[in-house]
């Protein structure tokens, strides 16, 4: 019997210890599977903060020279110029939060083994600038009436490292990416004379390869667009593939430190095929909560004064990568503080979510703080808080501010705009109203060239009050 007692211990111990080591086993490939994952995952959040500025750029890069010929309203194929022939307003919807306020003259460049010349032409009395951007949303210049003067020129735009004969020796300046957007805009009244002088100059901004100058880049009679180009914003793993090539496309040498950690997860070595489907997994998840955050500090960006939020370092984000990817969910591609100043808003006075089922009041004081003797002005702009495009309305009205015509200013020179989705009864509010959607929508102003004051943080637009 003892035997017997004896030979059932030695099996049962042999049992345990199968067990023991089955459920190490176990343990073990949980444990290899939560460090893939964990690993997976936070690299996947930097990655997709690094990259959605540069990501949002390629989609728009992609959507906006996807055709033959340039087009009236901003398409054109790579090296050339396309311009935006009306005002842009709720059916415009390539880039988020599109000005009403400017005719722009945009496009996309490849400056590799291949600088570019832009003759921009005299341009007097008038707010105009070709913002020259980075894939990374970085400054490389902007030629404006405050910088260049309104003699225009041509002006040469090469990628960093590259050396060339510079005929007449014009200026030139260097992308740290070998492509660039030149996001041109020109200033309009609301007359409509006005909009016919600035369609005309237009025609004379020329971008051309250097090997053509002086005489190339002649712009032909834009073709007309039929309905808006649909952006197709990718997510998930499609996210991280379109990251990869547009990485390996502009990449930043002095970001190694960075990016080199990418490739853990596939990003810069070739390699996403190779991923376990734990890693995968882990970075859908690691996108899905990295663009949350991203969105939490859009809503909450840089400096918050009277429910305002301003963005000081726009256009000059060094290594503040979430700072970057945030300015560029709310507006692609900000101007420089010094250019423009975009305070923005999704709250009222109380701290809640505005929403045109409510009514709202805000009086702006007489001197709005731009330099008129340089082209300045200002204006505020709805937008839908969920895509951020503009709103359709039964006014066709898309923004107030300087240039809007009928507006009824307060004895002081003030201005008090009431905004709602209804419609109001008094006169003057009437006069003086901003359509809103009959949902959440957010407050975007425009300081266009802004006195110093603003630039050092001097002067902050009024609160907004709910009234109703």
């Amino acid at each position: 019997m003892i035997r017997n007692i004896l030979q059932f211990n030695k099996h049962f111990l042999l049992i345990l210890s199968g067990l023991f080591l089955f459920n190490a086993a176990s343990f073990a490939q949980n444990a290899e599977e939560s460090f893939e994952y964990k690993l997976a995952y936070t690299t996947a959040v930097q990655a997709t903060i690094y990259g959605w500025a540069p990501v949002m750029m390629d989609v728009a890069l992609e959507l906006q020279t996807s055709v033959d010929a340039p087009m009236n309203n901003g398409q054109a194929p790579l090296n050339q110029l396309g311009p935006i022939t009306r005002l842009w307003d709720y059916r415009d919807r390539s880039y988020t939060t599109p000005n009403n306020d400017t005719y722009y003259i945009q496009g996309w460049a490849d400056l590799e083994n291949n600088p570019m010349v832009l003759f921009i032409p005299e341009v007097k009395n008038r707010y105009f600038i070709e913002q020259i951007l980075d894939m990374y949303t970085e400054s490389v210049v902007d030629l404006c009436n405050a910088t260049i003067g309104d003699k225009g020129g041509y002006f040469i735009l090469a990628k960093r490292g590259e050396t060339f004969e510079n005929p007449d020796n014009l200026p030139v300046y260097y992308s740290n990416t070998r492509y660039i957007w030149l996001a041109g805009r020109l200033g309009v009244d609301a007359s409509e004379a006005d909009h016919k002088i600035a369609q005309e100059l237009q025609k004379e901004f020329r971008l051309m390869p250097l090997s053509d100058y002086p005489n190339g880049g002649q712009n032909p009679e834009p073709l007309v667009a039929v309905g808006a180009p649909k952006v197709n914003f990718p997510k998930g793993m499609d996210w991280f593939k379109r990251f990869d090539r547009v990485l390996a496309e502009n990449y930043l040498e002095e970001d190694r430190s960075l990016t080199d950690q990418f490739k853990y997860i596939g990003i810069g070595n070739g390699k996403m095929d190779e991923l376990t489907e734990v890693q995968k997994e882990a970075m859908v998840k690691g996108f899905g909560d990295a663009f949350q955050m991203i969105l939490h500090t859009a809503k909450n960006t840089n400096t918050p004064v009277n429910g305002w939020n301003y963005e000081y370092n726009a256009g000059k984000y060094g290594a503040d990568y979430l700072q970057r990817a945030a300015i560029n969910m709310n507006s692609i591609g900000l101007n420089s503080p010094e250019r423009a100043m975009y305070p923005k808003r999704y709250f009222d006075d109380k701290g809640e979510v505005l929403n045109g089922k409510n009514a709202y009041e805000i009086t702006l004081p007489a001197d709005m703080a731009v330099n008129k003797e340089v082209g300045g002005f200002w204006s505020i702009t709805m937008y839908d808080a969920e895509d951020r495009f503009m709103v359709d309305n039964e006014i066709d009205r898309y923004k107030v501010g300087s240039m809007t015509e009928g507006m009824v200013y307060n004895k002081d020179g003030s201005l008090t705009i009431y905004i709602s989705h209804e419609k109001p009864k008094n006169k003057k509010q009437l006069k003086n109203w901003l359509p809103a959607p009959n949902a959440d929508f957010m407050l975007q102003c425009r300081l266009y060239e802004p006195n110093q004051r603003v630039v050092d943080g001097k002067f902050h637009l009024p609160e907004l009050y709910k009234v109703k």
